[in-house]
């Protein structure tokens, strides 16, 4: 299927995110591969392919390629930091057309062709991304579903076999909620083995674990590959993550303890599926990892862990069927049945849980006071967004062109949330619950040069470097000049930089007057001017 193939880096292959590893918002679509810390490493073709797009982003993968080729795959390459100059030349163009440095480019058929090995780019570390590093993906063309690069990689040396921090057993019902009980205690009898104590307890259970695993030649903790999940010897849980649905997101919630993982930052992955989820990588079973236990009777469980090198790790459990350990269930009456539409209402506030809003029937406190509201903590898995208005008659005119409904985070900070404003009424649409309030944002964005001063001789730079940042509502548009000429100022929003390459266009005067606008998503703007010269 993938024909002749070249890595897509020429150094040791370091794995730092695995693929279908459970990540915040989704299950990670490629791999992450180290670039020994740094930025600029060359990234090449991974075999004959021609370009079909490229995107520019400040959030994703940033600078990204995606490659075509004849076998009907795709290779996508991403947090470049720049491309090779050919595409480069092709980019830059695009930018200044369109004078913008997000862009999306699906070049001419046939227009962009390389062969394997042929160098594309350089790593980076644009758009969303904790850390300099190429993201690396290979996809399914027709049906864009990611595929394990795995299968394709030469020389990933791994020998390393997971590792098992904590088991947890859960009481489970035949609609998907589920009630942690106890964490269960191991015991390592061997590399590779773990011995859980006896579970006492009987009706419908399920387990969660914790884990990790790691490569030889990296200290990443990452996700595995395969779990497979055996009572007296018959699989209720499996998966292998060699495909995945750019969908199966919409579950993620459902395949980990929201609640604890929310707040206690604990992710427990779960060995038993809800029923409402579907996941391309999971075929279901009949049980799908719950087990029904009846007294008095024994089950013999087996967790078997692996890598995509085949290093495995085994938990050995037994479950005896007596009342023993306690279970704890909620005793909080519902006030949201999942199948029903539903309008909280009071005094200039209002919201609205369409059906199907929750996965599951849900308890929603409904707390409007001193112009806040507080539907509790976000520990619910949501479906499908729900929406919050706000009555805005009496605000002044400040208030009402400066003004956005906010979530306020855990630190008690206000963070902006794009609001559809009517003349009486602000709405927004959400999928965490939380508290929300009113928030003003009158103050301007922050610009501040880093590596040149006023009238500065500025032969020996390559770049003009620039902090810019803004303190609320988040940066909208940023729009530079250089002698009354636009110019391409590169934005990275996790750095607060803006950078102009001073090659891009060459002036015919030494002095260059520099103009810069910076606006906000509220309006409030920040010019800033100064003049350096390339030469006196």
């Amino acid at each position: 299927m993938f024909g002749q193939i070249s890595n897509p880096l020429k150094i040791p292959i370091k794995i730092s995110g695995t693929f279908g590893e459970l990540r915040n918002t989704h299950f990670h679509s490629g791999i992450d591969i180290k670039t020994q810390g740094k930025q600029g490493i060359k990234v090449f073709s991974i075999k004959d392919g021609k370009i079909k797009r490229i995107r520019v982003s400040k959030v994703g993968f940033g600078k990204t390629i995606y490659m075509e080729h004849a076998d009907g795959t795709t290779s996508v390459y991403g947090h470049l930091k720049k491309f090779s100059k050919e595409i480069e030349q092709l980019v830059k163009k695009t930018q200044y057309e369109k004078k913008s440095y997000e862009v999306e480019i699906y070049p001419k058929k046939n227009t962009y062709i390389f062969k394997s090995g042929t160098l594309i780019g350089y790593s980076g570390n644009t758009g969303s991304s904790s850390g300099p590093h190429l993201h690396f993906e290979i996809r399914d063309t027709k049906t864009n579903y990611p595929i394990n690069p795995m299968k394709i990689l030469k020389n990933v040396t791994d020998t390393l076999k997971p590792k098992i921090d904590n088991l947890y057993l859960y009481n489970v019902n035949k609609k998907g909620k589920y009630f942690p009980i106890k964490k269960i205690k191991l015991k390592k009898v061997k590399s590779n083995l773990y011995l859980a104590d006896t579970i006492k307890n009987i009706g419908m259970l399920g387990i969660g674990i914790k884990y990790y695993d790691k490569q030889d030649i990296s200290y990443s903790k990452n996700g595995a590959y395969s779990i497979n999940f055996k009572i007296n010897n018959n699989t209720i849980f499996n998966y292998k993550m060699d495909t995945i649905s750019l969908y199966d997101k919409r579950y993620l919630k459902l395949l980990v303890d929201f609640e604890n993982w929310y707040l206690n930052k604990n992710k427990i992955q779960k060995l038993f599926i809800h029923p409402k989820s579907k996941y391309r990588f999971m075929k279901k079973n009949n049980n799908s990892g719950i087990i029904n236990v009846e007294e008095n009777k024994f089950y013999f469980g087996e967790i078997e862990i692996k890598d995509y090198s085949g290093n495995k790790s085994q938990i050995k459990l037994i479950i005896k069927g007596t009342y023993h350990d306690s279970i704890q269930k909620s005793t909080i009456i519902n006030n949201i049945k999942s199948n029903f539409d539903y309008t909280f209402e009071s005094k200039n506030i209002k919201v609205e849980f369409k059906k199907n809003t929750f996965f599951n029937d849900t308890f929603i406190p409904f707390n409007f006071q001193n112009d806040t509201l507080d539907l509790g903590k976000n520990i619910h898995p949501i479906d499908k967004k729900f929406k919050i208005f706000f009555n805005v008659k009496d605000l002044d005119s400040l208030s009402v062109a400066k003004g956005f409904i906010s979530k306020i985070n855990d630190r008690g900070r206000a963070e902006y949330i794009g609001t559809k404003k009517l003349k009486n009424t602000w709405s927004i649409s959400t999928n965490q619950i939380g508290k929300y309030t009113l928030s003003l944002d009158t103050t301007p964005p922050k610009i501040h040069p880093l590596n040149f001063k006023e009238s500065d001789l500025i032969r020996n730079i390559k770049t003009l470097r620039l902090r810019v940042k803004d303190n609320l509502s988040g940066i909208k548009k940023i729009n530079a000049t250089i002698n009354n000429t636009w110019v391409l100022f590169e934005h990275e929003p996790k750095n607060n930089l803006i950078t102009y390459d001073l090659s891009d266009i060459k002036f015919n005067s030494n002095k260059h007057e520099l103009e810069i606008i910076v606006i906000d998503k509220l309006e409030n703007r920040r010019i800033y001017k100064t003049t350096v010269y390339r030469n006196k």
